[in-house]
Parts: C-alpha cells; sequence; structure tokens
C-alpha cells in the first residue's frame, strides 16, 4: 500500500476566473475534474490524503461522489491564504498522518507515468525537460550522475537546460524523519518553500524525466488542453462557469454551485415522467446518490439523438413525448408568473449579464440584412399575459430536452433523458412549450456545431452584421418536419417566440464568442417574429 498527499489548500490564484468558485483540483479537462486524474493512477487501497482549504467543501463533495470507493482522507487547513499561509502550512496539518513514506502529488501536476514506473528504493524527485519560454515560473533541481544535487529558487536556472530541470511537483520522501525535521528546525522557511524545503534536507535524491508534464494552474496551458481532451471525449458538453457534468467510469456526476438547483433537481426525479410517457419508451438514468451540491446517476448506454439521423423517427419521438405529458388544470395565474418571471423577467436579467459582460448596448443594428429593435425592448413589449393564456400546465416536462440531452438505447427500445430542468423559476410546475422550444433550439445551434466552430459573425460595418451556422440536410428536414407538426397542432407561433426567447435567454451563460452569437441569433429571431407578428407585442412601448 502506498500512500500519497494532494495538497489541494490554496486559492489557484493563477488561474484567475477558473477558480473564482471553484478550487482549482475541480476544474473540469475533457470527462473529469483535475484531481480525478490523479486519484485515479493509484489502487483503491492505496491512502490517499487530500488537504483541503479554499472551497474544501466542494472538493470534498466532488471526490466523494466521483471516487466513493477509495481509501482517501480529508485534513481541513485553517489557514489557506494571507500571512502565515503556505504549502508547508498546509503539508504541516496532515504531519501526523505522514509519518511514513509517502508520495507528494501537486493536485495541478498531470504525467503520464504510471505510480508503478518509478522505483520505491530512495527518495525521488520527477522533473521535466527544459522549457525556457517559463523557465522562470518554476523551481528547478541541479542534476549530476543520476542524482539531484540542489533544488534551486524559482527564477535560478542554468538557461542551456543542461545542469538543471524544472520539478513538475511529484515526489516520493522515504526518508521522512528527515524531511520533517526541518519543519522543527525552522518552521518559517518550511512554510514558505513546502516540501522543497523538506526535499532540500535529504541525503539522497534520484530523479526521473517525464516529457508528458501538463501544468494545469497555469491558465493558458489548462485552456490549451481542455480543447484537446474534449475533441477526444464522445459527449459533447458546454462548460458554463457555475456548473458542471463529469464521466468517472459509469458514474455520471452532475455539480452546482447552487444547492438548490440540486436538490429541486433530485426533488423532481420522480415526478418528470408521465406514465403514457414511460408507456412510449421514456426512461430516466438510475439516480444513485447527491449531496448538497452534486448528484450521481448511473451512466445510461445508449446513442446521441442528435447522431441518429433519422428526422422522420425523431420527430415523432419528441411529439410523442410532448403529447403523452399530463396536462394539468389552468391555472391562469400560475402561468402568467411563470411567462412572467421565467420568460419575461429571467430573460431580461440575462440580457443585461450579457450587456455588461461584453460592453454592449442592445442598439438596433442590421443583421443579416433585417433592421433589428433592441432586444430588450422586444422582450419587455411582449403581450405576456396573453401568451401565458397559451402555455400547457404540467409535471411532465423535461426542461432541456434537446437533442444532446437524449439517448436511444437500441438494445432496449427505450429514450434516455438527461439533464433534466429543476423547477421553473418560483414553480415547480412547467410549460409544455419550453420543452418544444428546446428542441427546436437544437436543431438550429447543438453542441457538436459549437466544438467544431461551425458558427460565423462578421461585422461588415459598425451597425450591419452577418451571422452564419453549418448545419446538415438532416437538421433541416427535422426543423421542417417539427414545424409542419406544431402548425398542425396550432402551436407554431408559441413555439417560434419562445425559441428567440431560449437563445436571449443563455447568451450569458456560456464563454467567449458562442455567447455574442447565441445574443445575436436570438435578437435576430425575435425581430423577424415581430415583422410578421406585431400582434403579440405591444408596440406603442417600441415608439
Amino acid at each position: 500500500m502506498r500512500t500519497v498527499v494532494i495538497p489541494a489548500a490554496g486559492t489557484g490564484s493563477r488561474l484567475k476566473e477558473h477558480t473564482h468558485d471553484f478550487n482549482k483540483a475541480m476544474c473540469t479537462l475533457g470527462e473529469k475534474p483535475i484531481i480525478s486524474y490523479i486519484i485515479e493512477k493509484f489502487q483503491k487501497t492505496d491512502e490517499i490524503i487530500i488537504l483541503l482549504g479554499y472551497k474544501g467543501d466542494l472538493l470534498r463533495q466532488v471526490v466523494k461522489a466521483c471516487h466513493p470507493d477509495y481509501n482517501i482522507t480529508f485534513v481541513d487547513i485553517d489557514l489557506f491564504e494571507g500571512e502565515g499561509s503556505g504549502l508547508g502550512y498546509s503539508l504541516s496539518k496532515a504531519r501526523h498522518l505522514l509519518r511514513k513514506p509517502f508520495i507528494f502529488w501537486s493536485n495541478d501536476t498531470l504525467v503520464d507515468e504510471k505510480v508503478e514506473d518509478f522505483t520505491y528504493d530512495d527518495n525521488w524527485m520527477l522533473l521535466s525537460k527544459f522549457d525556457r519560454e517559463r523557465a522562470n515560473s518554476y523551481r528547478h533541481a541541479r542534476i549530476a550522475d543520476g542524482k539531484v544535487c540542489s533544488i534551486l529558487p524559482k527564477e535560478v536556472y542554468d538557461e542551456n537546460g543542461v545542469d538543471t530541470l524544472p520539478y513538475v511537483g511529484v515526489s516520493f520522501i522515504r526518508d521522512y524523519d528527515k524531511f520533517w525535521n526541518v519543519l522543527d528546525k525552522n518552521r518559517q522557511l518550511f512554510v514558505k518553500a513546502g516540501e522543497s524545503a523538506g526535499l532540500s534536507n535529504l541525503d539522497s535524491i534520484r530523479y526521473f524525466v517525464t516529457s508528458s508534464w501538463i501544468d494545469t494552474g497555469n491558465k493558458e496551458i489548462l485552456e490549451k488542453y481542455k480543447k484537446i481532451y474534449n475533441q477526444r471525449m464522445k459527449e459533447v458538453i458546454l462548460e458554463k462557469p457555475n456548473e458542471a457534468i463529469w464521466f468517472i467510469g459509469d458514474r455520471v456526476v452532475k455539480f452546482h454551485l447552487d444547492e438548490k438547483f440540486i436538490s429541486d433537481r433530485v426533488k423532481r426525479y420522480s415526478t418528470i415522467l408521465s406514465e403514457g410517457q414511460k408507456d412510449c419508451g421514456f426512461v430516466l438514468p438510475e439516480l444513485t446518490g447527491y449531496d448538497r451540491n452534486v448528484y450521481i446517476y448511473k451512466r445510461a448506454k445508449g446513442e446521441i439523438a442528435s447522431s441518429i439521423g433519422n428526422p422522420v423517427e425523431l420527430c415523432d419521438m419528441a411529439s410523442r413525448f410532448v403529447v403523452s405529458a399530463e396536462p394539468l388544470a389552468k391555472d391562469s395565474e400560475e402561468l402568467r408568473a411563470i411567462y412572467n418571471d421565467f420568460y419575461r423577467r429571467k430573460t431580461l436579467k440575462r440580457l443585461d449579464e450579457y450587456c455588461t459582460r461584453y460592453e454592449e448596448l442592445d442598439e438596433g443594428v442590421m443583421i443579416n440584412g433585417l433592421p433589428c429593435l433592441s432586444a430588450k425592448s422586444l422582450v419587455s413589449a411582449v403581450k405576456w399575459g396573453e401568451i401565458a393564456e397559451k402555455g400547457l400546465l404540467t409535471d411532465n416536462y423535461h426542461g432541456d430536452f434537446h437533442l444532446e440531452n437524449i439517448l436511444y438505447d437500441k438494445e432496449s427500445g427505450k429514450w434516455v433523458l438527461l439533464d433534466w430542468r429543476q423547477n421553473f423559476g418560483n414553480s415547480m410546475h412547467g410549460d409544455t412549450f419550453y420543452d418544444i422550444a428546446k428542441m427546436w433550439h437544437s436543431l438550429i445551434v447543438n453542441h457538436r456545431m459549437v466544438r467544431e466552430s461551425r458558427f460565423r459573425i462578421k461585422y461588415v460595418e459598425k451597425n450591419e452584421i452577418l451571422i452564419d451556422i453549418d448545419r446538415t440536410y438532416f437538421d433541416t428536414e427535422m426543423e421542417e418536419r417539427l414545424k409542419a407538426w406544431l402548425g398542425s397542432k396550432g402551436w407554431l407561433d408559441q413555439s417560434e417566440l419562445l425559441t428567440a426567447i431560449i437563445f436571449l435567454n443563455i447568451c450569458a451563460c456560456h464563454e467567449g464568442e458562442y455567447n455574442t452569437f447565441l445574443f445575436l441569433l436570438g435578437k435576430y429571431l425575435i425581430n423577424k417574429f415581430f415583422v410578421s407578428h406585431r400582434e403579440w407585442f405591444n408596440t406603442e412601448e417600441l415608439q
């Protein structure tokens, strides 16, 4: 059995916006949080000690949810920022657990080497090939004859990279008594220099050299490898600043900063599907556990609906789900509240967030040749009270009913619904039209289009913009079939308006240019709707 200590108490200040609300060990890289790649290098019987500080409770929940069957001990660090804090201080709080040989593994260090690739008959440090561009960012070790001669302060190194190599933050301390002796003799040095101070007191240190080091604590490197790891994934997940979804073996872990988000999703789990929807072949994945900020479900089998490529089958599936929802008795007051709070007020709030972040005035512009009014003015002018009367109240809504959130399991013939919505603002009841609009939204823009950067924005003049997105024939064919079905039900206009609202509603929920595309697309679609449906708006408010 091996023992490893993973310090994860620091604030991760180098990562800036990535760690505003998260511990840096929770940052997503491909399918998993970063710390999972480290934990999974060890056997489930190995002793893993994790030092918690900044956002420690969130990290504790995540690790327990992702790795419930590992032998993990958490140590809470009371001082993790400001005077007196430091890596050495954090390590000192775990000294009682580390009076034996142990591996030190920095929570932002990833390498391809297996733990079994190293020998454990002597102390050692893991070093990397010399990188002149980033040399000032790391401690270096002076080496000779297969041994570490000394550990140097940051910014001290051989500029030719011959006699010194950067230390990656992974080491093995066999002579633990000598390591801890520094803490007793010079506590201030140990607190400031961390494990390097203890390592410097060892008589003999071997070294290994890796060529696979990823420093996920560096913002530029993290963002580079996020893209690389995302391309390797079968699933297409668009990151959001306040939530994450991770795939750990046969477990799916959903994380959110808002505890009510999680509790409401768990609460809704048993009411989402009507008996009619179950009879039509719709199921949910098995919910296996939850905590304040996470819930866990069993990884479902199946093919993502957007990859099926059969518009007839998919349109039939969508219509069966909507029609088989059990409608609640018409409650005009509740519907008006949903339409005013969830569609109107929430969308205006998101538009304000977007405009503030991107310094956008939301003025009149020309988009794809259409003169467009302010999106906020049109959202405000919609006759929400009248439209609410046409709403379809139900308990049996999915709430994010788009093709990336639906799997088809050929073996069972079942449609598996993922990532359901937690509520409709202040109501646990929902509007069937929202599911319809989310399906329509996924035919215009889906996650794969975004990951493959198939959307474009071109500024012709200051107030003239062109937007476009590459779609398949399948997407346009299914959209036409969906529109025809909605027309036959008398639901086309309501669905078209709410689809535009959805794009405006999510324009502040993602990152970078994609947010801008969502804003411009939503603005274009609501203006396009306004041109042919002026009766749906209080036009006097637009004067």
